[in-house]
Protein backbone atom coordinates (compact mmCIF):
# COMPACT_ATOMS: atom_id res chain seq x y z
CA UNK A 1 0.00 0.00 0.00
CA UNK A 2 3.02 2.46 1.19
CA UNK A 3 4.88 1.71 -2.45
CA UNK A 4 1.42 2.17 -4.17
CA UNK A 5 0.93 5.46 -2.41
CA UNK A 6 4.47 6.67 -3.25
CA UNK A 7 3.84 5.10 -6.94
CA UNK A 8 0.93 7.71 -7.29
CA UNK A 9 2.82 10.71 -5.28
CA UNK A 10 0.83 10.96 -2.05
CA UNK A 11 2.94 10.00 0.78
CA UNK A 12 1.29 7.81 3.64
CA UNK A 13 0.57 9.22 7.14
CA UNK A 14 2.27 6.80 8.29
CA UNK A 15 5.52 7.56 6.85
CA UNK A 16 7.66 9.84 8.59
CA UNK A 17 9.10 12.17 5.55
CA UNK A 18 12.92 13.33 5.44
CA UNK A 19 13.50 17.14 6.23
CA UNK A 20 16.43 18.36 4.22
CA UNK A 21 18.29 21.93 4.72
CA UNK A 22 16.84 24.46 2.63
CA UNK A 23 18.89 25.24 -0.23
CA UNK A 24 20.96 21.84 -0.93
CA UNK A 25 21.32 20.03 -3.27
CA UNK A 26 19.31 16.66 -2.14
CA UNK A 27 16.55 19.23 -1.29
CA UNK A 28 16.46 20.83 -4.77
CA UNK A 29 16.52 17.00 -6.01
CA UNK A 30 13.81 15.99 -3.79
CA UNK A 31 12.19 19.12 -4.85
CA UNK A 32 12.09 18.66 -8.38
CA UNK A 33 11.24 14.64 -7.89
CA UNK A 34 8.20 15.89 -5.78
CA UNK A 35 7.23 18.22 -8.81
CA UNK A 36 7.75 15.39 -11.39
CA UNK A 37 5.60 13.04 -9.15
CA UNK A 38 2.80 15.22 -9.24
CA UNK A 39 3.08 16.28 -12.71
CA UNK A 40 2.83 12.29 -13.62
CA UNK A 41 0.23 12.35 -10.83
CA UNK A 42 -2.02 14.68 -12.62
CA UNK A 43 -1.39 12.85 -16.03
CA UNK A 44 -2.36 9.60 -14.97
CA UNK A 45 -5.14 11.15 -13.38
CA UNK A 46 -6.81 12.59 -16.63
CA UNK A 47 -5.74 9.78 -18.70
CA UNK A 48 -7.45 7.56 -16.30
CA UNK A 49 -10.34 9.83 -16.24
CA UNK A 50 -10.46 9.43 -20.00
CA UNK A 51 -10.33 6.17 -20.54
CA UNK A 52 -12.85 5.02 -18.09
CA UNK A 53 -15.79 7.67 -19.85
CA UNK A 54 -14.55 6.45 -23.41
CA UNK A 55 -14.87 2.79 -21.88
CA UNK A 56 -18.79 3.66 -22.02
CA UNK A 57 -19.21 5.27 -25.44
CA UNK A 58 -20.63 3.67 -28.25
CA UNK A 59 -21.09 6.10 -31.11
CA UNK A 60 -19.37 8.78 -32.97
CA UNK A 61 -21.99 11.43 -31.80
CA UNK A 62 -20.90 10.53 -27.72
CA UNK A 63 -17.41 10.72 -28.74
CA UNK A 64 -17.61 14.49 -30.07
CA UNK A 65 -19.74 15.46 -27.32
CA UNK A 66 -16.46 14.10 -25.07
CA UNK A 67 -14.06 15.32 -27.76
CA UNK A 68 -15.80 18.88 -27.18
CA UNK A 69 -15.58 19.04 -23.36
CA UNK A 70 -11.91 18.02 -23.71
CA UNK A 71 -9.44 20.19 -21.96
CA UNK A 72 -6.27 18.25 -21.65
CA UNK A 73 -3.67 20.31 -23.14
CA UNK A 74 -4.00 24.10 -23.81
CA UNK A 75 -4.20 23.78 -27.48
CA UNK A 76 -8.67 23.91 -26.81
CA UNK A 77 -7.64 27.62 -25.53
CA UNK A 78 -6.21 29.09 -28.51
CA UNK A 79 -8.91 27.87 -30.94
CA UNK A 80 -12.18 28.30 -31.96
CA UNK A 81 -14.02 24.78 -32.06
CA UNK A 82 -12.84 21.01 -32.06
CA UNK A 83 -12.32 19.89 -35.61
CA UNK A 84 -14.03 16.26 -34.51
CA UNK A 85 -14.39 14.89 -37.81
CA UNK A 86 -16.74 14.04 -40.61
CA UNK A 87 -17.86 11.34 -43.33
CA UNK A 88 -19.32 7.82 -43.38
CA UNK A 89 -19.02 6.19 -40.08
CA UNK A 90 -19.20 2.93 -41.39
CA UNK A 91 -16.02 3.58 -44.44
CA UNK A 92 -13.76 1.54 -45.80
CA UNK A 93 -11.12 4.23 -46.22
CA UNK A 94 -10.16 7.00 -43.02
CA UNK A 95 -8.13 9.41 -43.96
CA UNK A 96 -6.08 11.04 -41.31
CA UNK A 97 -4.06 14.87 -41.13
CA UNK A 98 -2.34 16.08 -38.44
CA UNK A 99 -4.26 19.19 -37.25
CA UNK A 100 -7.12 21.94 -38.29
CA UNK A 101 -6.10 25.02 -40.03
CA UNK A 102 -7.65 28.68 -39.58
CA UNK A 103 -10.43 27.78 -42.29
CA UNK A 104 -11.31 24.30 -40.10
CA UNK A 105 -11.37 25.55 -37.09
CA UNK A 106 -13.92 28.75 -38.25
CA UNK A 107 -15.96 26.20 -39.96
CA UNK A 108 -15.52 23.21 -37.79
CA UNK A 109 -14.97 20.46 -40.54
CA UNK A 110 -11.70 18.64 -41.69
CA UNK A 111 -9.47 19.59 -44.88
CA UNK A 112 -11.78 22.51 -46.38
CA UNK A 113 -9.12 24.80 -46.79
CA UNK A 114 -6.76 24.64 -50.34
CA UNK A 115 -5.39 21.69 -49.14
CA UNK A 116 -8.85 20.28 -48.66
CA UNK A 117 -10.13 21.01 -51.86
CA UNK A 118 -6.90 19.40 -53.47
CA UNK A 119 -8.25 16.45 -51.14
CA UNK A 120 -11.85 16.45 -52.73
CA UNK A 121 -9.82 16.71 -56.34
CA UNK A 122 -7.64 13.46 -55.40
CA UNK A 123 -10.93 11.68 -54.30
CA UNK A 124 -12.59 12.25 -57.20
CA UNK A 125 -9.92 11.29 -59.39
CA UNK A 126 -10.03 8.06 -57.60
CA UNK A 127 -13.76 7.64 -58.16
CA UNK A 128 -14.64 8.19 -54.64
CA UNK A 129 -17.30 10.82 -53.13
CA UNK A 130 -15.96 12.18 -49.93
CA UNK A 131 -19.36 11.60 -48.25
CA UNK A 132 -17.70 7.67 -49.08
CA UNK A 133 -14.30 8.35 -46.46
CA UNK A 134 -14.26 9.40 -43.13
CA UNK A 135 -11.63 12.29 -42.81
CA UNK A 136 -10.16 13.20 -39.66
CA UNK A 137 -7.08 14.45 -37.93
CA UNK A 138 -4.71 13.05 -35.07
CA UNK A 139 -5.22 16.60 -33.34
CA UNK A 140 -8.61 17.92 -33.10
CA UNK A 141 -7.86 21.25 -32.06
CA UNK A 142 -5.77 24.42 -34.45
CA UNK A 143 -2.71 25.07 -33.29
CA UNK A 144 -1.30 28.67 -33.07
CA UNK A 145 -0.29 30.03 -36.16
CA UNK A 146 -0.96 26.86 -37.95
CA UNK A 147 2.18 25.06 -36.56
CA UNK A 148 2.58 21.12 -36.48
CA UNK A 149 1.23 20.08 -33.38
CA UNK A 150 3.51 18.85 -30.55
CA UNK A 151 4.23 15.21 -29.65
CA UNK A 152 2.63 16.03 -26.37
CA UNK A 153 -0.05 17.63 -27.93
CA UNK A 154 -0.44 14.30 -30.53
CA UNK A 155 -0.42 12.36 -27.05
CA UNK A 156 -2.98 13.96 -25.43
CA UNK A 157 -5.50 13.70 -28.54
CA UNK A 158 -4.78 9.84 -28.82
CA UNK A 159 -7.40 7.99 -27.19
CA UNK A 160 -9.93 9.89 -28.94
CA UNK A 161 -8.49 9.10 -32.30
CA UNK A 162 -8.10 5.15 -31.25
CA UNK A 163 -11.56 5.00 -29.85
CA UNK A 164 -13.28 6.78 -33.00
CA UNK A 165 -11.22 4.06 -35.48
CA UNK A 166 -12.34 1.62 -32.88
CA UNK A 167 -16.13 2.41 -33.66
CA UNK A 168 -15.63 3.00 -37.33
CA UNK A 169 -13.58 -0.32 -37.74
CA UNK A 170 -11.96 1.09 -41.40
CA UNK A 171 -10.45 -1.43 -43.80
CA UNK A 172 -7.74 1.18 -44.33
CA UNK A 173 -6.47 4.07 -43.19
CA UNK A 174 -4.19 6.88 -45.59
CA UNK A 175 -2.12 8.66 -42.27
CA UNK A 176 -1.45 12.05 -44.40
CA UNK A 177 1.72 13.91 -43.23
CA UNK A 178 4.53 13.23 -40.83
CA UNK A 179 2.49 13.72 -37.95
CA UNK A 180 0.43 11.50 -38.61
CA UNK A 181 2.43 8.94 -39.92
CA UNK A 182 5.08 9.65 -36.77
CA UNK A 183 1.90 9.50 -34.17
CA UNK A 184 0.45 5.95 -35.55
CA UNK A 185 3.20 4.21 -36.87
CA UNK A 186 6.81 5.71 -35.35
CA UNK A 187 7.96 9.12 -33.44
CA UNK A 188 10.64 9.41 -36.07
CA UNK A 189 9.25 8.63 -39.23
CA UNK A 190 10.13 10.14 -41.78
CA UNK A 191 7.13 10.70 -44.18
CA UNK A 192 9.68 10.65 -47.43
CA UNK A 193 11.06 7.31 -46.82
CA UNK A 194 8.01 5.27 -45.04
CA UNK A 195 5.65 6.72 -47.54
CA UNK A 196 3.97 4.50 -50.31
CA UNK A 197 4.92 1.18 -47.90
CA UNK A 198 1.84 -0.49 -45.89
CA UNK A 199 2.18 -0.21 -42.18
CA UNK A 200 0.05 -1.06 -39.65
CA UNK A 201 -1.53 0.16 -36.43
CA UNK A 202 -3.68 -0.85 -34.10
CA UNK A 203 -4.04 -4.05 -36.76
CA UNK A 204 -5.30 -1.60 -38.91
CA UNK A 205 -3.50 -1.45 -42.46
CA UNK A 206 -1.56 2.26 -43.03
CA UNK A 207 -0.66 4.16 -45.78
CA UNK A 208 1.79 6.87 -45.51
CA UNK A 209 0.80 9.38 -47.98
CA UNK A 210 2.26 12.87 -48.34
CA UNK A 211 -0.10 15.84 -47.01
CA UNK A 212 -2.56 17.35 -49.28
CA UNK A 213 -0.31 20.75 -48.37
CA UNK A 214 2.84 19.30 -49.33
CA UNK A 215 1.52 18.61 -53.46
CA UNK A 216 0.83 22.29 -53.02
CA UNK A 217 4.19 23.45 -51.94
CA UNK A 218 6.04 20.58 -54.22
CA UNK A 219 4.04 19.45 -57.21
CA UNK A 220 6.29 17.33 -58.20
CA UNK A 221 5.13 14.79 -55.26
CA UNK A 222 1.42 14.47 -57.15
CA UNK A 223 2.82 11.91 -59.12
CA UNK A 224 4.38 9.59 -56.40
CA UNK A 225 1.01 9.87 -54.37
CA UNK A 226 -1.46 9.16 -57.22
CA UNK A 227 0.90 6.10 -57.18
CA UNK A 228 -0.40 5.49 -53.54
CA UNK A 229 -3.73 6.28 -54.19
CA UNK A 230 -3.87 3.76 -56.62
CA UNK A 231 -2.08 1.07 -54.15
CA UNK A 232 -5.01 1.75 -51.90
CA UNK A 233 -7.44 1.65 -54.27
CA UNK A 234 -6.31 -2.14 -55.39
CA UNK A 235 -5.87 -3.19 -51.52
CA UNK A 236 -9.68 -1.90 -51.13
CA UNK A 237 -10.98 -3.61 -53.71
CA UNK A 238 -9.17 -7.07 -52.54
CA UNK A 239 -10.11 -6.35 -49.00
CA UNK A 240 -13.91 -5.72 -49.80
CA UNK A 241 -14.06 -9.02 -51.83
Amino acid sequence: MIEESRRMGDEPDNVKQEKLPLGSKDAESAGRDRTWTSKWADQYEQRRNVDEKLASIDGLDQLRELAEACDRCPLRNGCKQVVFGEGNPSAGLVFIGEAPGADEDRLGRPFVGRAGKLLNRMLKAADLQRSEVYITNVVKCRPPNNRTPKRQERARCMPYLRHQMRLISPSIIIALGAAATQSLIHPKARITRMRGSWQKWEGIPVMPMFHPAALLRDPGKKKPTWRDIQAVLKELERVDD
